[in-house]
């Protein structure tokens, strides 16, 4: 069992780190994982060009560590993501990367388990983990749990009462929703069939040849056409 944690915080020790560390230790403990740690403040990650081009060859026509990435995210079973809230949203190095690593349109986290973690210390949290429940949902993926925590700028989240407890329990039904392959609810499945069946597929569809890198990423992906 392959699983993939990033962290989108610009702080490769701060708060959000030290969470997804300690989502990390407890995952990896089980014999059956295997963990990818991942600071997208180690990459080279450059704004997308709105040029389309991944669409029609499948890769993007920029070359640095975006593609290397989606191709790591692809081969795991679970993917957990976290994130700071700056501005009442998402970091800029993880909306940078959701624009780069094909995830909706090509549907990067089909079927895959996911987690979202949001640190946040006056407000905007909710707005920052509606942003990565989005992203799950329209992407594909097959099932969420999530992670909220509000603290003081610079503090140990480790310290709250009770997180430690929390973040086990979530490791423990994360890493049984993947053993058993647990399908998303009934609310979700909805959402992402009329997202997927009546916009993102028909689009895709009418545009032919100039998205045919994305019908790529379909067929490997086992979404059918």
């Amino acid at each position: 069992m392959r699983i993939v944690i990033i962290n989108a915080s610009a702080r490769k020790n701060g708060a959000t780190a030290k969470i997804l560390n300690e989502f990390a230790d407890n995952l990896s403990a089980k014999d059956d994982v295997d963990i990818i740690s991942v600071n997208l403040s180690d990459l080279n990650l450059n704004f997308c060009l709105g040029c389309c081009q991944c669409y029609k060859n499948g890769v993007c026509i920029i070359e640095d560590d975006a593609d290397a990435l989606s191709e790591t995210i692809s081969g795991a079973d679970g993917v957990i993501i976290g994130t700071p809230t700056n501005a009442s949203s998402i970091s800029g190095q993880l909306k940078t990367f959701i624009d780069r690593g094909h995830f909706v349109i090509e549907q990067l986290l089909k079927n895959k388990h996911t987690i979202g973690v949001v640190t946040y210390e006056n407000a905007g949290g909710g707005s920052a983990l509606k942003a990565l429940k989005k992203l799950f949902v329209f992407s594909g993926a097959r099932t969420f749990g999530r992670l909220i925590v509000k603290l003081p700028f610079n503090s140990n989240p480790l310290n709250i009462l009770n997180l430690k407890n929390r973040i086990k329990s979530k490791s423990d039904r994360f890493h049984n929703a993947i053993l058993i392959n647990k399908a998303p609810s009934v609310l979700f499945m909805i959402i992402h069939f009329i997202v997927f069946r009546f916009g993102i597929k028909p689009f895709v569809i009418k545009k032919g040849e100039e998205y045919v890198g994305v019908i790529k990423h379909w067929e490997k992906r086992n979404i059918k056409t």
